[in-house]
């Protein structure tokens, strides 16, 4: 009993430190934007911009030149994270890019003039639930 009890505490701190490894990754690859929040739930990376308003602009520059040149030097940034929210300041618009870790490799990878159209194919609208 003992072993299992300790396997499971071992497991939640586990995923504690990824998820906090991943967060300060994400907030120094985003330090430009000065984020006001950045946390994992779950398989998704949470930006919560200082931003009032989220634009397409805004959304395509936190992905491509922020997270995604993020992982260059730091190439286990994203492990885990399958979609990017990208927030206003509320919480409540904004963007999400369904991808992670390949999605980034590949945006890295592609020449400048074709990640627009790359990102925006991933894109969807925020929703509140």
């Amino acid at each position: 009993m003992n072993k299992i009890g300790l396997f499971v505490v071992l497991s939640f701190w586990a995923s504690m430190v990824v998820a906090n490894s991943t967060e300060n990754h994400a907030t120094q690859s985003l330090e430009m934007w000065e984020p006001k929040e950045v946390r994992v739930d779950g398989e998704s990376l949470i930006i919560i911009s200082k931003e009032r308003r989220i634009t397409d602009q805004i959304y395509r520059a936190m992905i491509v030149s922020g997270l995604c040149m993020g992982t260059i030097p730091r190439p286990s940034s994203l492990d885990g994270i399958s979609e990017v929210r990208v927030l206003n300041q509320f919480g409540r618009q904004g963007y999400v890019f369904k991808g992670g870790k390949g999605e980034c490799d590949e945006i890295n990878n592609m020449p400048a003039n074709k990640t627009e159209m790359y990102v925006l194919g991933r894109t969807h609208m925020h929703t509140n639930q």
